[in-house]
């Protein structure tokens, strides 16, 4: 107990050098999908457009890039932080405000980094966190330990493989890469990883746009929802976009808002103040059937298009022994959602026919087609006498139709 004690006030005391009641500077507070592009932006000029091993580039940061790297940082852990830097006579000075996440204390951690440039490598000369000046000898493992286990460990992990030189002139931070097959695949997964955020984000502004407007209330139409979000895709893949990664990332965040995930987790935003409205999509005037087609296209464009198939047949199955029984119109828009999805990222082409489509109208006999005559809830006993099993000809054949019925709707015909 008393050495619990002791250590107890040994944090006290930490605590009360490193945090303050005031931050060094005003919070001005980053935009994170103003952060998340830009450093989209700036990794992708970063990263070679090659497999090449052995293959060096050198990228010039601004201390603005600097500070879009650390605000993104800071976002994707959701703190209220800001960062802000200046190079000047070969001198880089970064300084960090980060709210404590403490709501009944208004406590701030402020940073401040010095960086003068040397050869072969600029210098740290000092870093100070609070209060406390940091010794020297400390300065490099307490920065390979913030690099490597905080907000940046995906970033310093692939650093310490292809950062050669760093350098600081011209009012820039000069950096000199040497990449190789493994750290590019890597780097490639993260541009890849942050650029999904990016578009995400973009996705669920537009689609809190939809759902607060005054005029919906509990429901909404699922066609209507395409619309307003299909039509920034189609804005958003022009000239030069990529329309397939616009198309994958609006289906992930419907599918996760019409779902009743937590979305702000997904794409790094804090959980807003005022809880987001929860609207209830309709398809066919049914809100079990929106969710069936959703869901099965965020599958598809997952690449588990297979999955979805499985995994809407096993629901049915499931059901024609408890629940409402097996409903061929829940495996109609289980299936017609997996085709939905596969064609919305099959090709360039398709991405964008399907946006053009779309964002013009909100009719939803483009995308599904009729389902009125296909048996409902059907039991277990009723099923077996009407189709025997899912191996049947019979249930092939309804199987058949309904896939047909999927492939005619007007959207998929060139």
């Amino acid at each position: 107990m008393r050495a619990c004690g002791i250590g107890l006030l040994v944090v006290a005391l930490l605590l009360s050098v490193v945090l303050s009641r005031t931050p060094s500077f005003h919070i001005s507070a980053a935009n994170p999908p103003d952060t998340l592009k830009a450093t989209n932006t700036l990794l992708r000029n970063s990263v070679p457009n090659t497999q090449r091993a052995g293959t060096r580039k050198i990228v010039s940061l601004t201390p603005g890039d600097l500070d879009t790297i650390a605000n993104y940082a800071f976002s994707r852990k959701r703190l209220e932080a800001y960062a802000q830097s200046s190079v000047k006579d070969r001198r880089l000075r970064m300084e960090a405000v980060i709210k404590m996440p403490w709501q009944a204390l208004d406590l701030y951690l402020n940073v401040r980094l010095i960086v003068d440039d040397a050869e072969p490598d600029a210098v740290v000369q000092h870093l100070k966190i609070g209060h406390l000046a940091v010794p020297r000898p400390l300065v490099g493992w307490l920065l390979q330990a913030t690099a490597h286990f905080g907000p940046f460990a995906r970033f310093g992990q692939i650093a310490d493989e292809v950062v050669r030189q760093v350098r600081i002139m011209d009012d820039n931070v000069r950096v000199e890469f040497d990449w190789n097959r493994e750290a590019l695949a890597r780097a490639d997964d993260l541009v890849t990883d942050v650029a999904l955020r990016e578009r995400m984000q973009a996705y669920y502004r537009s689609l809190l746009e939809v759902v607060t407007r005054p005029e919906v209330k509990r429901y909404v139409r699922l066609s209507s929802l395409m619309q307003a979000l299909f039509a920034v895709a189609r804005d958003r893949s022009v000239p030069e976009g990529e329309p397939v990664e616009e198309n994958r990332a609006l289906i992930l965040v419907l599918n996760a808002y019409l779902n009743g995930r937590d979305v702000t987790a997904m794409i790094g935003w804090r959980r807003p103040e005022a809880p987001v409205p929860v609207r209830q999509a309709l398809l066919n005037r049914r809100v079990d059937l929106a969710q069936h087609f959703v869901t099965s296209a965020a599958l598809a464009v997952s690449g588990t298009k297979t999955l979805a198939d499985v995994v809407g047949l096993a629901k049915e199955i499931n059901d024609t022994h408890s629940g409402s029984g097996f409903s061929f119109t829940d495996l109609a828009a289980d299936r017609a959602g997996a085709h939905f999805g596969k064609f919305a990222v099959r090709s360039v082409e398709t991405a964008r026919k399907l946006q053009n489509s779309l964002s013009s109208v909100t009719d939803e006999s483009l995308f599904m087609p009729s389902i009125s005559d296909l048996p409902e809830h059907l039991k277990t006993a009723e099923f077996q006498q009407r189709f025997k099993t899912i191996d049947s000809p019979e249930f092939g054949e309804l199987k058949r139709m309904i896939d047909e019925r999927i492939a005619a709707c007007p959207i998929y015909l060139f």
